[in-house]
């Protein structure tokens, strides 16, 4: 059986993805102080006497790898009691929404740096779990699930120093996270099928000369001279 070119040829599709019901932005703001014991153990005081140009940061990680969370990335949520449901009018139309209540949590490290003496240091913290409940009313009917992401974080932290000793680290965050209802689905479409883009080739150049100088060497003036001397022959 001879295959035939995919070119321009178009087929109703099965795909499988995901449908999202619903979806909004929420904004959170946390204070929250942190104990020394939260923070484990560092190689010294860094509220010491010793210490100069103490400044610390914070961050979230991802709980599975400890590196930076990256952008948009997917957090853990746990949901809390039963989705109810709310009637609300929009655009004059009546609409059945759930109340869906859930915990998500973060993973924080607080990173210190600063000059030990004539020694420069950088400690970083255990990661510190924070979790923060949530209500917020969506479409998400009974098959559906959430999927919270984060689109914006700004962390700060300030240091309690009392008496040459860390007293608590107070966490600031500001959180923007993105909420989707969402469950998978098999939808249908006609689509074209793609193809294969060319291997990209290294060319070799085309051969060039180097550059010339013509008004210094044969000279415009001896090449003008020369033409009219033939000329003249003629």
């Amino acid at each position: 059986m001879q295959e035939l070119p995919l070119q321009g040829a178009q087929e109703l599709l099965c795909i499988n993805t995901e449908k999202v019901y619903d979806w909004v932005v929420l904004q959170e703001d946390l204070n929250q102080s942190i104990l020394p014991a939260a923070i484990g153990a560092l190689p010294f005081d860094p509220c010491g006497p010793a210490v100069s140009n103490l400044t610390a940061t914070c961050y979230l990680v991802d709980p599975l790898t400890g590196n930076p969370l990256p952008p948009n990335a997917i957090i853990p949520v746990t949901e809390t009691g039963e989705r109810e449901n709310r009637e609300f009018v929009i655009d004059g139309a009546l609409v059945t929404l759930q109340r869906v209540s859930f915990v998500k949590t973060l993973n924080v490290v607080i990173e210190f740096t600063g000059i030990n003496g004539t020694t420069p240091f950088v400690f970083i913290s255990d990661e510190i779990e924070i979790d923060i409940p949530e209500s917020v009313f969506l479409c998400a009917p009974e098959g559906t699930r959430l999927v919270v992401r984060v689109s914006d974080i700004d962390c700060s932290v300030n240091v309690n120093c009392v008496a040459g000793a860390l007293e608590s680290v107070d966490l600031f965050l500001n959180v923007c996270q993105s909420v989707q209802s969402v469950a998978d689905v098999t939808i249908e479409l006609v689509a074209d099928f793609c193809q294969p883009r060319d291997i990209l080739t290294e060319q070799c150049p085309t051969p060039s000369i180097p550059p010339q100088c013509p008004v210094v060497f044969p000279g415009i003036m001896a090449t003008a001279k020369n033409k009219n001397t033939t000329n003249q022959s003629e």
